[in-house]
Protein backbone atom coordinates (compact mmCIF):
# COMPACT_ATOMS: atom_id res chain seq x y z
CA UNK A 1 0.00 0.00 0.00
CA UNK A 2 2.83 2.43 0.87
CA UNK A 3 4.53 1.72 -2.48
CA UNK A 4 1.37 2.75 -4.35
CA UNK A 5 1.05 6.02 -2.43
CA UNK A 6 4.71 7.07 -2.74
CA UNK A 7 4.73 7.94 -6.51
CA UNK A 8 1.55 9.98 -6.05
CA UNK A 9 3.10 11.84 -3.12
CA UNK A 10 6.23 12.68 -5.12
CA UNK A 11 4.09 13.88 -8.05
CA UNK A 12 1.93 16.00 -5.72
CA UNK A 13 4.96 17.63 -4.10
CA UNK A 14 6.60 18.41 -7.46
CA UNK A 15 3.44 20.06 -8.78
CA UNK A 16 2.74 21.85 -5.52
CA UNK A 17 6.23 23.37 -5.51
CA UNK A 18 5.15 25.54 -8.44
CA UNK A 19 2.27 27.06 -6.50
CA UNK A 20 3.61 28.85 -3.43
CA UNK A 21 3.33 31.99 -1.38
CA UNK A 22 5.45 34.97 -2.41
CA UNK A 23 9.03 33.66 -2.60
CA UNK A 24 11.55 34.98 -0.10
CA UNK A 25 14.40 35.44 -2.55
CA UNK A 26 17.32 37.13 -0.80
CA UNK A 27 20.90 37.90 -1.90
CA UNK A 28 23.79 38.32 0.52
CA UNK A 29 25.42 41.12 -1.47
CA UNK A 30 28.46 41.36 0.78
CA UNK A 31 29.65 37.94 -0.40
CA UNK A 32 30.16 39.10 -3.99
CA UNK A 33 32.63 41.43 -5.69
CA UNK A 34 31.03 42.00 -9.08
CA UNK A 35 27.68 42.91 -10.61
CA UNK A 36 25.86 43.09 -13.92
CA UNK A 37 22.54 44.88 -14.46
CA UNK A 38 19.42 44.43 -16.57
CA UNK A 39 16.48 46.65 -17.47
CA UNK A 40 13.92 43.98 -18.29
CA UNK A 41 10.29 43.28 -19.07
CA UNK A 42 8.79 40.12 -17.65
CA UNK A 43 6.42 37.96 -19.68
CA UNK A 44 4.64 34.74 -18.81
CA UNK A 45 2.57 32.75 -21.33
CA UNK A 46 2.46 35.72 -23.69
CA UNK A 47 1.24 38.20 -21.07
CA UNK A 48 3.44 40.90 -19.56
CA UNK A 49 3.69 40.80 -15.78
CA UNK A 50 2.65 44.12 -14.26
CA UNK A 51 1.51 43.27 -10.72
CA UNK A 52 2.96 45.10 -7.71
CA UNK A 53 4.06 41.77 -6.18
CA UNK A 54 5.28 40.12 -9.38
CA UNK A 55 9.04 39.63 -9.43
CA UNK A 56 12.04 38.03 -11.09
CA UNK A 57 14.90 36.19 -9.46
CA UNK A 58 18.35 35.47 -10.89
CA UNK A 59 20.06 32.26 -9.79
CA UNK A 60 23.24 30.22 -9.99
CA UNK A 61 21.99 26.73 -9.33
CA UNK A 62 19.55 27.25 -6.47
CA UNK A 63 21.43 30.22 -4.99
CA UNK A 64 19.70 33.55 -5.49
CA UNK A 65 21.99 36.15 -7.04
CA UNK A 66 19.51 38.94 -7.75
CA UNK A 67 15.87 39.86 -7.30
CA UNK A 68 13.64 42.69 -8.55
CA UNK A 69 10.03 43.72 -8.49
CA UNK A 70 8.45 45.95 -11.14
CA UNK A 71 8.57 49.73 -11.58
CA UNK A 72 6.02 51.62 -13.65
CA UNK A 73 7.54 54.12 -16.10
CA UNK A 74 4.91 56.65 -17.12
CA UNK A 75 6.72 57.90 -20.23
CA UNK A 76 6.63 54.36 -21.65
CA UNK A 77 3.35 53.31 -20.03
CA UNK A 78 4.98 50.03 -19.11
CA UNK A 79 6.53 48.09 -16.23
CA UNK A 80 10.23 47.28 -15.90
CA UNK A 81 12.42 45.18 -13.64
CA UNK A 82 15.70 46.87 -12.66
CA UNK A 83 17.69 43.74 -11.84
CA UNK A 84 21.19 43.68 -10.36
CA UNK A 85 22.96 40.30 -10.51
CA UNK A 86 25.87 39.46 -8.18
CA UNK A 87 28.80 37.10 -8.72
CA UNK A 88 32.50 36.50 -8.10
CA UNK A 89 33.11 34.57 -11.30
CA UNK A 90 33.09 35.69 -14.93
CA UNK A 91 30.94 33.44 -17.14
CA UNK A 92 28.81 31.82 -14.43
CA UNK A 93 25.52 30.50 -15.82
CA UNK A 94 22.67 32.74 -14.69
CA UNK A 95 19.13 31.36 -14.79
CA UNK A 96 15.85 33.11 -14.00
CA UNK A 97 12.60 32.43 -12.20
CA UNK A 98 9.39 34.46 -12.51
CA UNK A 99 6.82 34.87 -9.78
CA UNK A 100 3.25 35.65 -10.88
CA UNK A 101 1.29 36.83 -7.84
CA UNK A 102 -2.10 36.55 -9.58
CA UNK A 103 -1.53 32.84 -10.17
CA UNK A 104 0.64 32.41 -7.06
CA UNK A 105 3.07 30.56 -9.30
CA UNK A 106 6.83 30.36 -9.80
CA UNK A 107 8.01 29.58 -13.35
CA UNK A 108 11.53 28.60 -14.34
CA UNK A 109 12.66 30.48 -17.47
CA UNK A 110 14.33 28.37 -20.17
CA UNK A 111 16.77 31.08 -21.27
CA UNK A 112 20.01 31.61 -19.36
CA UNK A 113 22.88 34.08 -19.75
CA UNK A 114 26.56 34.08 -18.76
CA UNK A 115 27.55 36.49 -16.02
CA UNK A 116 29.65 39.33 -17.45
CA UNK A 117 31.35 41.69 -15.02
CA UNK A 118 29.97 45.26 -15.16
CA UNK A 119 27.79 44.49 -18.21
CA UNK A 120 24.45 46.26 -18.64
CA UNK A 121 21.64 44.87 -20.80
CA UNK A 122 18.43 46.63 -21.85
CA UNK A 123 16.95 50.11 -21.65
CA UNK A 124 13.50 51.68 -21.73
CA UNK A 125 13.36 51.55 -25.54
CA UNK A 126 14.82 48.08 -26.01
CA UNK A 127 14.39 46.26 -22.74
CA UNK A 128 15.89 42.86 -22.02
CA UNK A 129 13.23 40.14 -22.28
CA UNK A 130 12.79 37.58 -19.52
CA UNK A 131 9.93 35.45 -20.77
CA UNK A 132 8.57 31.93 -20.69
CA UNK A 133 8.06 30.84 -23.36
CA UNK A 134 10.58 33.07 -25.15
CA UNK A 135 9.16 35.88 -27.31
CA UNK A 136 9.91 36.31 -31.02
CA UNK A 137 13.20 37.94 -32.06
CA UNK A 138 11.98 38.81 -35.58
CA UNK A 139 11.41 42.45 -36.59
CA UNK A 140 9.93 42.40 -40.09
CA UNK A 141 7.55 44.65 -42.01
CA UNK A 142 5.81 41.80 -43.85
CA UNK A 143 3.46 43.84 -46.05
CA UNK A 144 2.63 47.52 -46.59
CA UNK A 145 -0.01 49.25 -48.71
CA UNK A 146 -2.66 51.97 -48.36
CA UNK A 147 -6.32 51.78 -47.45
CA UNK A 148 -8.57 52.06 -50.53
CA UNK A 149 -5.60 53.02 -52.72
CA UNK A 150 -4.49 50.22 -55.07
CA UNK A 151 -0.74 49.75 -55.41
CA UNK A 152 0.43 49.61 -59.01
CA UNK A 153 3.73 48.08 -57.94
CA UNK A 154 5.72 47.45 -54.77
CA UNK A 155 9.50 47.04 -54.86
CA UNK A 156 11.32 45.98 -51.69
CA UNK A 157 15.08 46.42 -51.49
CA UNK A 158 16.18 45.37 -48.03
CA UNK A 159 14.52 47.85 -45.66
CA UNK A 160 13.60 50.30 -48.45
CA UNK A 161 10.12 49.94 -49.95
CA UNK A 162 9.02 51.80 -53.08
CA UNK A 163 5.30 51.88 -53.78
CA UNK A 164 3.76 53.24 -56.99
CA UNK A 165 0.19 54.54 -56.96
CA UNK A 166 -1.94 56.35 -59.51
CA UNK A 167 -1.69 60.12 -59.89
CA UNK A 168 -5.46 60.10 -59.29
CA UNK A 169 -4.61 59.92 -55.58
CA UNK A 170 -2.77 62.40 -53.40
CA UNK A 171 0.28 61.40 -51.34
CA UNK A 172 -0.48 63.91 -48.61
CA UNK A 173 -3.26 61.90 -46.95
CA UNK A 174 -2.63 58.16 -47.16
CA UNK A 175 -3.65 55.62 -44.52
CA UNK A 176 -1.09 52.77 -44.24
CA UNK A 177 -2.23 49.16 -43.89
CA UNK A 178 0.50 46.76 -42.83
CA UNK A 179 1.32 43.41 -41.30
CA UNK A 180 4.27 42.69 -39.02
CA UNK A 181 6.12 39.65 -37.79
CA UNK A 182 4.60 37.95 -34.73
CA UNK A 183 4.25 40.32 -31.78
CA UNK A 184 6.30 43.10 -33.38
CA UNK A 185 5.41 46.81 -33.10
CA UNK A 186 5.97 49.66 -35.55
CA UNK A 187 6.79 53.28 -34.66
CA UNK A 188 7.00 56.57 -36.52
CA UNK A 189 8.88 59.32 -34.68
CA UNK A 190 8.54 57.31 -31.46
CA UNK A 191 4.76 56.93 -31.74
CA UNK A 192 3.34 53.43 -32.15
CA UNK A 193 1.34 53.05 -35.36
CA UNK A 194 -1.86 51.07 -35.89
CA UNK A 195 -2.69 49.47 -39.21
CA UNK A 196 -5.44 51.24 -41.15
CA UNK A 197 -6.00 53.92 -38.50
CA UNK A 198 -3.55 56.80 -38.98
CA UNK A 199 -3.37 59.18 -41.96
CA UNK A 200 0.11 60.26 -43.01
CA UNK A 201 1.75 62.54 -45.59
CA UNK A 202 3.94 60.45 -47.95
CA UNK A 203 5.03 63.34 -50.18
CA UNK A 204 8.55 62.63 -48.93
CA UNK A 205 10.19 59.44 -47.70
CA UNK A 206 8.72 58.25 -44.40
CA UNK A 207 10.83 56.34 -41.88
CA UNK A 208 9.40 53.61 -39.64
CA UNK A 209 11.05 51.57 -36.89
CA UNK A 210 9.94 47.96 -36.35
CA UNK A 211 10.68 46.46 -32.93
CA UNK A 212 10.58 42.70 -32.36
CA UNK A 213 8.29 41.15 -29.77
CA UNK A 214 11.18 40.56 -27.36
CA UNK A 215 12.63 44.05 -28.19
CA UNK A 216 16.04 42.60 -29.05
CA UNK A 217 15.82 43.45 -32.77
CA UNK A 218 15.09 46.86 -34.30
CA UNK A 219 14.91 47.66 -38.02
CA UNK A 220 14.48 50.98 -39.79
CA UNK A 221 12.26 50.92 -42.89
CA UNK A 222 12.02 53.70 -45.48
CA UNK A 223 8.77 54.05 -47.45
CA UNK A 224 8.84 55.99 -50.72
CA UNK A 225 5.62 56.59 -52.66
CA UNK A 226 5.74 57.48 -56.36
CA UNK A 227 2.87 58.72 -58.50
CA UNK A 228 2.37 57.09 -61.90
CA UNK A 229 0.63 59.11 -64.61
CA UNK A 230 -2.27 57.52 -66.48
CA UNK A 231 -2.00 54.42 -64.34
CA UNK A 232 -4.87 52.01 -64.52
CA UNK A 233 -6.83 51.13 -61.40
CA UNK A 234 -7.86 47.52 -60.83
CA UNK A 235 -10.93 46.52 -58.83
CA UNK A 236 -12.55 43.18 -58.12
CA UNK A 237 -15.73 41.69 -56.68
CA UNK A 238 -15.48 38.21 -55.19
CA UNK A 239 -17.90 35.45 -56.15
CA UNK A 240 -20.84 34.68 -53.84
CA UNK A 241 -22.38 31.18 -53.96
CA UNK A 242 -23.68 30.76 -57.52
CA UNK A 243 -23.02 34.40 -58.51
CA UNK A 244 -19.67 34.89 -60.30
CA UNK A 245 -17.17 37.60 -59.46
CA UNK A 246 -16.19 40.62 -61.53
CA UNK A 247 -13.07 42.59 -62.45
CA UNK A 248 -13.08 46.28 -63.42
CA UNK A 249 -10.16 48.21 -64.88
CA UNK A 250 -10.35 52.01 -64.77
CA UNK A 251 -8.02 53.92 -67.10
CA UNK A 252 -7.62 57.26 -68.86
CA UNK A 253 -6.33 55.37 -71.89
CA UNK A 254 -9.57 55.37 -73.85
CA UNK A 255 -9.72 52.62 -76.48
CA UNK A 256 -6.81 50.67 -74.97
CA UNK A 257 -7.15 46.88 -74.88
CA UNK A 258 -7.29 45.10 -71.53
CA UNK A 259 -6.46 41.38 -71.42
CA UNK A 260 -7.45 38.90 -68.72
CA UNK A 261 -5.19 35.88 -68.28
CA UNK A 262 -5.56 32.67 -66.27
CA UNK A 263 -2.96 29.90 -66.06
CA UNK A 264 -0.94 31.52 -68.83
CA UNK A 265 -3.85 31.71 -71.27
CA UNK A 266 -5.86 34.75 -72.33
CA UNK A 267 -9.46 34.12 -71.27
CA UNK A 268 -11.00 37.46 -72.22
CA UNK A 269 -10.25 40.97 -73.47
CA UNK A 270 -12.08 44.28 -73.38
CA UNK A 271 -11.59 47.81 -74.70
CA UNK A 272 -11.48 50.77 -72.31
CA UNK A 273 -14.71 52.66 -72.97
CA UNK A 274 -15.93 55.67 -70.99
CA UNK A 275 -12.88 55.25 -68.76
CA UNK A 276 -13.33 51.59 -67.85
CA UNK A 277 -13.24 47.97 -68.99
CA UNK A 278 -15.53 45.53 -67.18
CA UNK A 279 -15.28 41.75 -66.97
CA UNK A 280 -18.69 41.00 -65.38
CA UNK A 281 -18.65 37.21 -65.00
CA UNK A 282 -15.38 35.88 -63.61
CA UNK A 283 -15.10 32.55 -61.84
CA UNK A 284 -13.12 31.76 -58.71
CA UNK A 285 -9.40 31.73 -59.45
CA UNK A 286 -6.22 33.77 -59.86
CA UNK A 287 -6.01 36.10 -62.87
CA UNK A 288 -3.63 38.61 -64.40
CA UNK A 289 -5.21 41.76 -65.84
CA UNK A 290 -2.96 43.67 -68.23
CA UNK A 291 -3.18 47.01 -70.00
CA UNK A 292 -0.16 48.30 -71.88
CA UNK A 293 2.88 47.67 -69.65
CA UNK A 294 0.83 47.38 -66.46
CA UNK A 295 0.06 44.03 -64.87
CA UNK A 296 -2.04 43.19 -61.84
CA UNK A 297 -2.54 39.83 -60.16
CA UNK A 298 -6.15 39.54 -59.02
CA UNK A 299 -7.57 36.70 -56.95
CA UNK A 300 -11.33 36.07 -57.08
CA UNK A 301 -12.42 34.26 -53.93
CA UNK A 302 -15.68 32.57 -52.98
CA UNK A 303 -17.27 34.57 -50.19
CA UNK A 304 -20.01 33.37 -47.91
CA UNK A 305 -23.17 35.41 -47.73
Amino acid sequence: MYKKKLPFLIFFLSINSLFVSSPDWVVNENEFQHTMTLVAKLNLDGTQLIGPEDKVGAFVGEECRGVSGLTYVQSKNSYYAYLTIFSNTQGEKITFKLYDKAKNKITVVSKSIPFTINEHKGNLTQSYSIAEPALSKVAELVSFHFLQVPSISTVTLGEKIQIAISENFTRSALKPVFTLSKGAKIFEKGIEQKSGEMTKDFSTVVSYVVLSEDESEMKNYLIQVNLISNAALFYKKDAVCSAPGAIKVVSKQEGMAVQLWENGKEVSNKIVSNGMALFPEVGVGTYIASIGNERKVIEIKLKEK
